[in-house]
């Protein structure tokens, strides 16, 4: 054996095995190290994904419930406007029965006109036939029965045999004639009217030719939303004309006092609608129901408005106003129903009530009054008043230290009622004459519910 191989293997000491044995431990640390941080990595990202999806998720429930409530929002609109139609169809079918209803009442005159053979014998209907004529312009329209006796006269003085009418006479039941039969070009009618009002010396016969054109007018104005340089301004100019020739109907007070109010002048359109009220407490058998309701809903509209911007004639008291404004709305809405309205027709006039609410600032009555309408239909003016009496109801329980939950509750009626508002078509809002029935200092609350308005207007 070799003793120089022998020499050459070191011998393995302890140490040697020692270190051996701490670089494998500072090894194994470090492969524990690098995977404990891959572990928190996949933590935190685990963590991170869980919380990023849990906010998602959160995001899209309330994206989910936002959209949810815009649907039932709509559909709510949707309603409304279906309930508008249905109304819309009741008053026609109330109107046909009306009329089936007068002419009914007429059956006698039927049949006497039936038996009337002569032309002297229907020469006795004249009377009867002219004041017809007159009526229809003046809210009454003619039926079956009264067109038949407006006919035979004219016939009658037609034939030659004997003479009836005078000119004007003549010239007025035709005109009406041919307004109620619908078969003869408006403009006609107009002419006849207008003839009437510049071709005859007699007052009478002038003011009978005014207030026919005041009636054409009216109709057109009606048409066009009671905007006033679209037919309203017409339509005071001829009952004004009709007026200074001693004519004083409670329809035309009517009509004047609805464009007045639509235009703002609120003291003269009250003037007029008191006028007209006046007139049918002295001779109220020949009143409508739909000329009572029109008195009554504008004596109690203007005299809020009055109040509202402090315009009371001299002498009137605020109090008493407000308190005369809301029985007369209560006596319109009782008229409307009685005339056979549902009950959207009649919460179309209940629901000026509000603004009274708010100008005694009883907020908890304006709620309770504003939920009831909502619960019919929704209304632009109703959800206005709603919004602002919750405003400032929130303001009132703070001051009290009423609890979280009573102000969470102003809150979210605030944010219901400002949410329909922003789907509602502008000409429902009508913010120009919705500011005349709120004090001045609720301009900028309306003006943000009615925000959307002013963007599809462009700014102006």
């Amino acid at each position: 054996m070799d003793a120089g191989n022998d020499n050459s293997r070191s011998p393995v000491s302890s140490l040697d095995l020692l270190m051996e044995l701490q670089g494998e431990q500072n090894a194994f640390r470090f492969l524990m190290r690098a995977l404990a941080a891959l572990l928190a990595t996949a933590a935190v990202i685990a963590v991170g994904s869980v919380l990023y999806f849990y906010f998602e998720l959160q995001g899209l429930r309330s994206e989910y419930a936002r959209q949810a409530q815009l649907n039932e929002v709509n559909l709510r609109i949707v309603a409304g406007e279906a309930s508008r139609q249905r109304e819309s169809t009741q008053a026609q079918l109330v109107a046909i029965r009306e009329e089936n209803e007068s002419a009914r009442r007429q059956a006698e005159l039927s049949r006497e006109l039936q038996q009337a053979g002569s032309a002297r014998q229907i020469a006795g209907y004249k009377d009867q036939a002219v004041a017809i004529a007159r009526d229809h312009i003046f809210g009454k329209p003619m039926n079956e029965v009264t067109s038949q006796v407006v006919s035979m006269v004219l016939r009658a003085d037609q034939s030659g045999s004997v003479s009836l009418l005078t000119e004007p006479q003549r010239i007025l039941m035709q005109a009406a004639l041919d307004d109620w039969g619908g078969q003869v070009d408006s403009t006609t009618v107009r002419n006849r009217f207008q003839e009437l009002l510049d071709e005859h010396g007699n007052l009478e016969d002038q003011a009978i030719g005014a207030a026919g054109l005041a009636m054409l007018e009216y109709r057109k104005a009606n048409g066009n939303s009671l905007s006033w340089n679209r037919g309203c301004s017409t339509v005071v100019d001829y009952v004004n004309q009709a007026g200074a020739r001693d004519l004083t109907e409670p329809m035309l007070l009517l009509w004047k006092g609805q464009c007045l109010r639509k235009r703002g002048d609120a003291l003269l359109a009250y003037r007029s609608f008191s006028q007209a009220a006046r007139l049918m407490e002295q001779d109220s058998q020949d009143i409508t129901l739909e000329q009572s309701q029109l008195a009554h809903h504008g004596v109690g509209t203007t005299l809020i408005a009055l109040a509202a911007q402090n315009q009371l004639p001299e002498g009137r008291e605020r109090n008493e106003a407000l308190q005369e404004a809301l029985s007369e709305l209560r006596i319109a809405a009782k008229v409307r129903a009685d005339r056979g309205a549902t009950r959207v027709g009649v919460a179309y006039t209940e629901e000026n009530m509000g603004f009274i609410f708010i100008m005694e600032e009883d907020w908890p009555a304006a709620l309770a009054h504003t939920e009831s309408i909502d619960q019919i239909l929704p209304l632009a003016w109703n959800l206005t008043v709603r919004n602002i009496a919750a405003r400032e109801n929130e303001k009132a329980l703070r001051k009290a230290g009423a609890s979280r939950a009573s102000v969470e509750e102003m809150k979210r009626i605030q944010n219901d009622t400002a949410m329909v508002l922003s789907l509602m078509d502008c000409g429902q809002i009508d913010k120009a004459e919705l500011m005349r029935l709120l004090p001045e200092r609720y301009g900028e609350a309306v003006d943000e519910l009615a925000a959307h308005c002013l963007a599809e207007s462009g700014g102006i």
